[in-house]
Protein backbone atom coordinates (compact mmCIF):
# COMPACT_ATOMS: atom_id res chain seq x y z
CA UNK A 1 0.00 0.00 0.00
CA UNK A 2 2.76 2.47 0.89
CA UNK A 3 4.44 1.89 -2.47
CA UNK A 4 1.20 2.84 -4.23
CA UNK A 5 0.67 5.92 -2.05
CA UNK A 6 4.19 7.09 -2.93
CA UNK A 7 3.20 7.17 -6.63
CA UNK A 8 0.32 9.64 -6.14
CA UNK A 9 0.74 13.10 -7.66
CA UNK A 10 2.46 15.54 -5.32
CA UNK A 11 0.48 18.56 -6.55
CA UNK A 12 -2.76 17.19 -5.04
CA UNK A 13 -3.71 16.53 -1.42
CA UNK A 14 -4.76 12.99 -0.59
CA UNK A 15 -6.33 11.54 2.54
CA UNK A 16 -6.43 7.91 3.60
CA UNK A 17 -9.10 6.23 5.67
CA UNK A 18 -8.37 2.77 7.01
CA UNK A 19 -11.07 0.71 8.65
CA UNK A 20 -9.50 -2.62 9.47
CA UNK A 21 -8.89 -2.75 13.24
CA UNK A 22 -5.33 -4.09 12.82
CA UNK A 23 -4.20 -0.69 11.49
CA UNK A 24 -4.90 0.80 14.91
CA UNK A 25 -2.74 -1.65 16.85
CA UNK A 26 1.01 -1.19 17.32
CA UNK A 27 3.28 -1.53 15.43
CA UNK A 28 0.94 -0.94 12.45
CA UNK A 29 -0.51 2.28 13.87
CA UNK A 30 2.84 3.98 14.37
CA UNK A 31 4.07 2.83 10.96
CA UNK A 32 0.88 4.03 9.24
CA UNK A 33 0.86 7.55 10.65
CA UNK A 34 4.63 7.99 10.31
CA UNK A 35 4.54 6.92 6.66
CA UNK A 36 1.52 9.13 5.88
CA UNK A 37 3.37 12.08 7.39
CA UNK A 38 6.47 11.32 5.32
CA UNK A 39 4.35 11.08 2.16
CA UNK A 40 2.38 14.25 2.94
CA UNK A 41 -0.92 12.35 2.99
CA UNK A 42 -3.68 13.23 5.43
CA UNK A 43 -5.49 10.76 7.64
CA UNK A 44 -9.26 10.57 7.78
CA UNK A 45 -10.63 10.55 11.31
CA UNK A 46 -13.77 8.45 11.51
CA UNK A 47 -16.15 9.05 14.39
CA UNK A 48 -18.57 6.15 14.47
CA UNK A 49 -20.15 4.73 17.60
CA UNK A 50 -18.73 1.29 18.23
CA UNK A 51 -15.47 2.03 16.36
CA UNK A 52 -13.56 4.31 18.68
CA UNK A 53 -10.22 3.07 17.29
CA UNK A 54 -10.94 4.94 14.02
CA UNK A 55 -11.38 8.17 16.00
CA UNK A 56 -7.60 8.41 16.35
CA UNK A 57 -6.78 12.19 16.34
CA UNK A 58 -3.55 11.79 14.33
CA UNK A 59 -2.89 14.78 12.08
CA UNK A 60 -0.24 13.78 9.57
CA UNK A 61 -0.52 17.08 7.68
CA UNK A 62 -2.07 20.42 8.77
CA UNK A 63 -5.39 19.35 7.23
CA UNK A 64 -7.92 16.67 8.07
CA UNK A 65 -11.17 15.06 7.06
CA UNK A 66 -13.56 14.07 9.82
CA UNK A 67 -16.12 11.44 8.80
CA UNK A 68 -18.90 11.63 11.37
CA UNK A 69 -21.44 8.82 11.46
CA UNK A 70 -24.47 9.95 13.42
CA UNK A 71 -27.22 7.91 15.03
CA UNK A 72 -30.43 9.57 13.83
CA UNK A 73 -30.19 12.51 16.26
CA UNK A 74 -29.65 10.40 19.36
CA UNK A 75 -28.65 12.73 22.25
CA UNK A 76 -25.09 11.37 22.07
CA UNK A 77 -24.80 12.78 18.53
CA UNK A 78 -25.02 16.28 19.98
CA UNK A 79 -22.47 15.48 22.70
CA UNK A 80 -20.06 14.13 20.09
CA UNK A 81 -20.58 17.23 17.93
CA UNK A 82 -19.86 19.45 20.94
CA UNK A 83 -16.62 17.52 21.51
CA UNK A 84 -15.68 18.04 17.86
CA UNK A 85 -16.40 21.75 18.04
CA UNK A 86 -14.05 22.06 21.03
CA UNK A 87 -11.37 19.98 19.26
CA UNK A 88 -11.70 22.06 16.09
CA UNK A 89 -11.43 25.24 18.14
CA UNK A 90 -8.15 23.96 19.61
CA UNK A 91 -6.82 22.95 16.19
CA UNK A 92 -7.72 26.36 14.73
CA UNK A 93 -5.83 28.06 17.55
CA UNK A 94 -2.81 25.84 16.79
CA UNK A 95 -2.92 26.77 13.09
CA UNK A 96 -4.57 23.90 11.24
CA UNK A 97 -5.04 24.92 7.61
CA UNK A 98 -8.12 23.00 6.45
CA UNK A 99 -10.82 20.88 8.08
CA UNK A 100 -13.42 18.97 6.10
CA UNK A 101 -16.36 17.57 8.04
CA UNK A 102 -18.38 14.86 6.33
CA UNK A 103 -21.67 14.23 8.12
CA UNK A 104 -23.77 11.20 7.41
CA UNK A 105 -26.09 8.76 9.10
CA UNK A 106 -27.79 5.49 8.39
CA UNK A 107 -30.99 7.51 8.01
CA UNK A 108 -29.81 10.50 5.97
CA UNK A 109 -32.96 12.54 6.53
CA UNK A 110 -31.43 13.57 9.89
CA UNK A 111 -28.05 14.73 8.54
CA UNK A 112 -29.20 18.27 7.62
CA UNK A 113 -30.48 18.99 11.14
CA UNK A 114 -27.24 17.84 12.78
CA UNK A 115 -25.26 19.78 10.15
CA UNK A 116 -27.15 22.92 11.17
CA UNK A 117 -26.28 22.31 14.81
CA UNK A 118 -22.60 21.71 13.96
CA UNK A 119 -22.40 24.93 11.94
CA UNK A 120 -24.13 27.01 14.61
CA UNK A 121 -21.79 25.65 17.30
CA UNK A 122 -18.68 26.24 15.17
CA UNK A 123 -19.76 29.83 14.60
CA UNK A 124 -20.47 30.35 18.30
CA UNK A 125 -17.45 28.63 19.84
CA UNK A 126 -14.82 29.24 17.16
CA UNK A 127 -15.90 32.73 16.14
CA UNK A 128 -16.49 31.62 12.57
CA UNK A 129 -19.02 32.97 10.13
CA UNK A 130 -20.04 29.81 8.31
CA UNK A 131 -23.28 29.72 6.39
CA UNK A 132 -25.84 27.63 8.28
CA UNK A 133 -27.49 25.09 5.97
CA UNK A 134 -31.13 25.77 5.23
CA UNK A 135 -33.56 22.87 5.23
CA UNK A 136 -36.09 23.21 2.43
CA UNK A 137 -39.25 21.22 2.98
CA UNK A 138 -40.85 19.87 -0.14
CA UNK A 139 -44.51 20.61 -0.70
CA UNK A 140 -46.60 17.51 -0.80
CA UNK A 141 -48.72 16.86 -3.84
CA UNK A 142 -52.43 16.55 -3.45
Amino acid sequence: MFEYLATLPKDLTFFLEVRHPDWYIDPHRDELFKKLQQLGIGSVITDAVGRRDCCHMHLTIPKTIIRFVGNSLHPTDYLRIDDWVNRIHLWLEKGIKEIYFFMHMHEETYSPELSQYLTQQLNKVCGLNLKVPVIIKKKRKG
